[in-house]
């Protein structure tokens, strides 16, 4: 079973949407880091991720002292990015993981590194080809998290949302 490593934005999406315990229900590992969770403020946010944690939906990997010194070191390395995503970039490498990413700069160093990544806008689009959300519902997701996210690219949400509704035909 291939691992996905989230990052908060892809966490955060998921929750605020409603769909966060149906894209761990996805045919994947799912684990976010120590770092990513200490991340995520938003009481209603911090919420969904403990249930999803406590039932063994999602796991936390737990930096180790040496592991939080590498990942420091990355960090040194890489001032874009945050401490959390050093963490989930780090892991991923190791971990042979897939990063889950809606952060620009995240995405590019991952790639960088070799590494695949892939969004929310491709959780979205797996769970209507698991058939776990209907077109109808993935589009009024879509469009509730385009107004909550500016940064998703509007151009690509709106040919996937006219994708699902003519598949559905």
């Amino acid at each position: 079973m291939r691992l996905l490593i989230h990052d908060a934005s892809v966490l955060v999406d998921l929750a605020e949407c409603g769909l966060l315990e149906k894209a761990l229900d996805l045919p994947y590992k799912m684990e976010t880091t120590d770092f990513v969770q200490h991340e995520i403020q938003e009481p209603e946010q911090a919420k969904q991720l403990a249930e999803c944690i406590g039932r063994g939906a999602i796991s936390i990997i737990k930096s180790t002292f040496e592991q939080i010194a590498e990942i420091a070191f990355l960090f040194s390395q890489s001032p874009s990015l945050s401490m959390p995503d050093c963490s989930v970039l780090f892991h991923a490498q190791n971990r042979r993981g897939i990063v889950l990413t809606g952060d620009s700069r995240l995405r590019k160093e991952a790639r960088t590194k070799g590494l695949e990544v892939h969004g929310t806008l491709w959780i979205l689009d797996l769970l209507v080809a698991q058939q776990l959300i209907d077109a109808v519902e993935a589009k009024e997701k879509l469009e509730f998290l385009m107004k909550s996210n500016p940064r998703l690219p509007k151009t690509k949400c709106s040919k996937l949302i006219e994708s699902w509704l003519t598949k559905d035909r």
